[in-house]
């Protein structure tokens, strides 16, 4: 069975769903900002997808979206990366689970950036296009991946950026989509 996620066609039809559900299913009265699950569901799914900066705060502060989101990427995700089994609590080389490896280097050029190495079994057209990492406080964070180039996705972050210190945590999960 092909990944429907993948073609566009499926994936319009399913958000256009998702938002007639919550039209119709969002009371009149204003009240404290809600996750629309179109509003999730595009963040999990879609690249291509800006979430507004509310959403972004309510998955940062509210535990059942938290929770809600975190099954979403479960299900939808190609590559789980748990927390690490290390023996130390400092920065690991890389992470890695079936069918896909993430590995960091040190920059030569400038010690304050570092590559991330991502390689994995799938071949271009399937390769994964999000990174999202899941902190211990529950926030999620996404960073968009370029395309695979000889079969790899090459990041170069910052070393004190929140995705590189996210990826190097032990305590963080990794999802690939």
């Amino acid at each position: 069975m092909a990944d429907q996620t993948r073609h566009p066609a499926f994936v319009e039809t399913t958000l256009e769903a998702l938002t007639t559900i919550d039209r119709i299913m969002t009371p009149p009265e204003s009240g404290p900002a809600k996750a629309s699950p179109s509003a999730l569901y595009a963040y999990a799914v879609d690249p291509a997808y800006d979430p507004a900066p509310a959403l972004l705060d309510i998955l940062d502060h509210d535990a059942a979206v938290q929770a809600d989101f975190e099954r979403l990427l479960s299900n939808n995700a190609r590559y789980h990366m748990p927390r690490v089994a290390a023996a130390s609590s400092g920065d690991i080389e890389r992470r890695e689970a079936e069918g896909c490896r993430i590995a960091f280097r040190p920059s030569k050029a400038d010690p304050e950036q570092i590559y991330v190495i991502i390689e994995t079994h799938a071949d271009a057209a399937s390769a994964p296009e999000m990174l999202f990492i899941r902190f211990t406080d529950g926030r999620t964070r996404r960073t968009t991946l370029p395309r695979p180039q000889n079969g790899r996705i090459q990041l170069l972050l910052e070393r004190h950026s929140e995705t590189a210190e996210g990826l190097l945590d032990i305590n963080t999960e990794v999802y690939l989509k």
